[in-house]
């Protein structure tokens, strides 16, 4: 089954400052944030880019595409040279952390970069390359953007990346080329998966990545008080979990249920109905339940929260902050001398 879903986007600025017109690219990238939202206004963005004391990003995905416009302005003064590495592996890290809470979503990683970026050492790409293998599941979609950079050695690392993800690699000898390629990369992938509103699941998850989704998912709370389950809505004292998150309460038995048309695409890991926090159950419990050797509520009527009215609760009016965090592969780079950067015209 083929389909497109909504996206969260992070876009990397790998740029140099007095290497590329950031003039330029504001205005491509306004273009194109502007196009992903008029097209789904459940997309959501967000950036990083690099200080010298590393990476930095916005606490959050938005929905509002000038707080992503506004950070890239704000911190430009105070931009080094990017560490592609390092910011691949922040980019994973916190995308990771957003799939655990939201569902349905297909993660996108764009990637800018220039001559003035710090190519990936070899002894990292086997890291990456494993990391990526694992979250391109989710879905997960790298491209990158290289703009006049004459570098085989280096563009043949990248292409292995992308094409993991199957992303693609592209070329511009001119910054004001970015628009274009960057208004293509707006249309929405395809691509083979599942719905969590579906009823015939379809996954691409690749068996040996099952543990690595296991370990994402939180373990629901048991319950020792009477309450009201909210799938079947009938009064109970036993059997009753509570989502670690939202603390919605339901039936272990009517979770596991419900994970026969919620899960992603490992049986036993579905999504809580109320938050989208993703939850996991016994796997021999959810087999036995679903097979009905384990007595369950024949009934269930499962109220899914709306994604957009989810997406929207979760912002804020002032924006999400902008955080710092330590570059985890700066080992490489500390003590290296900054090369001498030549001012580039367009013109």
């Amino acid at each position: 089954m083929s389909d497109t879903r909504s996206e969260d986007t992070l876009i990397f600025n790998g740029l140099t400052p007095g290497v590329t017109d950031f003039a330029i690219v504001y205005d491509a990238l306004k273009e194109f944030l502007e196009k992903k939202q008029s097209m789904d206004h459940s997309d959501r963005f967000n950036v990083i880019l690099f200080q010298e004391d590393g990476p930095n990003y916005l606490e959050d995905f938005t929905l509002n595409p000038d707080n992503v416009l506004i950070a890239l302005r704000s911190l430009e003064p105070m931009l080094a040279r990017a560490n592609i590495a390092g910011g691949i592996m922040v980019a994973i890290t916190f995308i990771i952390d957003v799939f655990k809470k939201i569902s349905d979503k297909c993660f996108r990683l764009i990637i800018l970069t220039d001559e003035g970026s710090y190519k990936i050492p070899e002894q990292y790409v086997p890291v990456l390359e494993n990391l990526i293998d694992q979250v391109k599941d989710m879905p997960f979609i790298i491209d990158i953007i290289r703009v006049r950079i004459n570098d085989p050695v280096e563009d043949l690392k990248l292409l292995d990346l992308v094409r993991r993800t199957s992303g693609n690699l592209h070329e511009i000898f001119e910054v004001r080329d970015l628009l274009s390629v960057l208004d293509n990369l707006a249309e929405k992938r395809s691509f083979s998966s599942f719905s969590l509103y579906d009823d015939d699941i379809s996954t691409e998850i690749k068996y040996e990545n099952y543990p690595f989704f296991e370990n994402l998912a939180a373990d629901p709370i048991l319950l020792a008080a009477t309450g009201t389950c909210s799938i079947c809505f009938k009064q109970s004292n036993v059997d009753l979990v509570q989502c670690p998150s939202c603390e919605t309460i339901a039936h272990k038995s009517c979770w596991a249920q419900w994970a026969k048309t919620s899960n992603i695409g490992i049986f036993n890991l579905f999504r809580c109905h109320n938050c989208f926090n993703l939850i996991k159950l016994d796997k021999d419990y959810v087999q036995m339940v679903q097979s009905g050797q384990v007595p369950s509520i024949e009934e269930i009527h499962v109220e899914v929260v709306d994604l957009q009215e989810f997406q929207e609760s979760l912002e804020t009016t002032e924006g999400p902050k902008i955080i710092s965090v330590e570059d985890p592969m700066a080992i490489f780079y500390r003590g290296l001398d900054d090369d001498v950067i030549v001012v580039k015209d367009d013109d």
